[in-house]
């Protein structure tokens, strides 16, 4: 009777915990923070004495005001007195286990943490670029959502590497690269920009000290640049800058009206302004270039029309050539005239003549 009495008094002014004896299975990532819950039933009441433990080969306690805790462990109870929820900040894998919230009178619920890590499988990637354009080399964790505790990014032009993330050791990459690993941050891929050919070599992703990912970088010149530094569009451009600045240079003066010169010693000539000609030589090819393209179709159209319009004649001069049933072949021998064919043909003119003038 009085055991039933103080049960009834302790639900009545104490607090009782919610989910008495079950289990939570909660899955977080490395880096990121979680919540292990527990509060009691009435929020507004508190029990006299709680604890926080973690089960390694035994239970430890935690206690959130310890050196070893304080840093990344907080109890939430700020708002209520019954929340006694257990917050866990940049967490690590060796942070997953049981979690146990303990209560007076042998009331507690378990927690079991399950931290996912960055997990990186070592491969071989090969990446090509254009000189002074931007590349992508490709680096992340197989959980996204899994931040990587360290990271680093190396560049090796032998057997030597050089760190150019995120300490670089030299000046080449500076204002160069850049890492996305805030949404998400598992991502560490390293965007190069203003690429070099000189950019050309191997890079190796290192995260965590161990697991790594190498990418073959092949820079290469883009096809107008390397048109452009062909040598006879060099000379091509040269006689045109030439032609610009004969055609661009002042008119000489005449014998006959004198000229006056002065020249300061601070004056400078004025410069030319090169961007104008470089514009006008790159027009004027490509003015070229499309003229050749038409000439090069208008010549296959006519070289096509040529063919038909030979077909067409062949095809009449065989049909001339045929005879037509109506058409007496004409002999090649010259025709013969005996002397009867001439008496009759005198005797013909004569009838002809004395019809006339009778």
């Amino acid at each position: 009777m009085m055991k039933c009495v103080m049960s009834i008094l302790f639900h009545f002014f104490c607090c009782s915990l919610k989910g008495n004896g079950e289990t939570e299975e909660i899955t977080a990532y490395t880096g990121d923070s979680v919540l292990l819950p527990c509060s009691c039933n009435e929020l507004h009441r508190k029990p006299d004495t709680f604890t926080w433990k973690k089960s390694t080969n035994n239970w430890t306690q935690i206690s959130p005001e310890s050196d070893e805790y304080k840093e990344r462990f907080q109890l939430v109870n700020d708002h209520s007195s019954g929340n006694l929820s257990l917050l866990i900040s940049h967490l690590t894998e060796q942070d997953g286990g049981v979690y146990r919230c303990y209560f007076e009178w042998d009331e507690y619920r378990d927690v079991n943490l399950t931290v996912k890590g960055c997990r990186l499988i070592h491969q071989r990637v090969n990446v090509a670029g254009i000189v002074g354009q931007s590349v992508l080399l490709p680096c992340s964790c197989s959980e996204l959502q899994a931040k990587p505790h360290t990271f680093r990014w190396n560049f090796y032009k032998g057997p030597y590497g050089i760190n150019i993330f995120p300490k670089e050791q030299t000046n080449l990459y500076t204002d160069r690269v850049q890492v996305f690993n805030d949404h998400p941050p598992g991502n560490v891929s390293l965007l190069l920009s203003h690429l070099t050919v000189e950019d050309g070599g191997f890079y190796r992703c290192e995260i965590n000290n161990k697991i790594n990912t190498d990418v073959k970088l092949t820079v290469k010149v883009s096809t107008l640049v390397s048109c452009l530094h062909s040598p006879h569009i060099t000379l091509f451009i040269y006689n045109l800058l030439n032609l610009s600045l004969l055609t661009g240079a002042p008119t000489r003066p005449s014998s006959s009206t004198p000229v006056i010169t002065t020249t300061s010693p601070h004056s400078r000539p004025e410069p030319l302004n090169t961007t104008i000609i470089i514009s006008t030589a790159v027009g004027v090819l490509l003015l070229l270039i499309l003229g050749g393209v038409i000439f090069w179709k208008h010549r296959v159209q006519r070289r096509g029309q040529i063919k038909i319009d030979d077909g067409q004649a062949g095809q009449q001069k065989k049909q001339l050539s045929r005879p037509t049933p109506f058409m007496r072949p004409v002999s090649a021998e010259p025709p013969t005239f005996t002397s009867s064919h001439i008496v009759d043909q005198r005797a013909q003119t004569d009838s002809t003549d004395s019809g006339y003038f009778y």
